[in-house]
């Protein structure tokens, strides 16, 4: 059960790790250059909605899986003499 949970808690990273990391200078998403250079055509409330979704699911497997391992480790975190 651990080992799954350490893999959801790694997805969430690699979750984050993978977004597009979209910055906010004045009130407006700063959209890089490396998404505009593919030679389609840009749509920024697609890559908006993109980075919204990405950090969505990072938080949620992230918070959860983190609550999920202080659950299964309680023991360890509450009683000194589990060491």
């Amino acid at each position: 059960m651990d080992l799954l949970l350490w893999m959801a808690f790694a997805a969430g990273l690699l979750v984050q790790a993978f977004a597009p990391h979209l910055k906010i200078q004045n009130n407006h998403f700063i959209i890089p250059p490396s998404l505009l250079s593919r030679g389609k055509e840009v749509r920024p409330d697609e890559i908006v909605a993109r980075e919204r979704r990405m950090q969505i699911l990072s938080g949620i497997l992230i918070l959860s899986s983190g609550l999920g391992l202080a659950f299964y480790y309680r023991r360890v975190f509450l009683d000194p003499r589990s060491s």
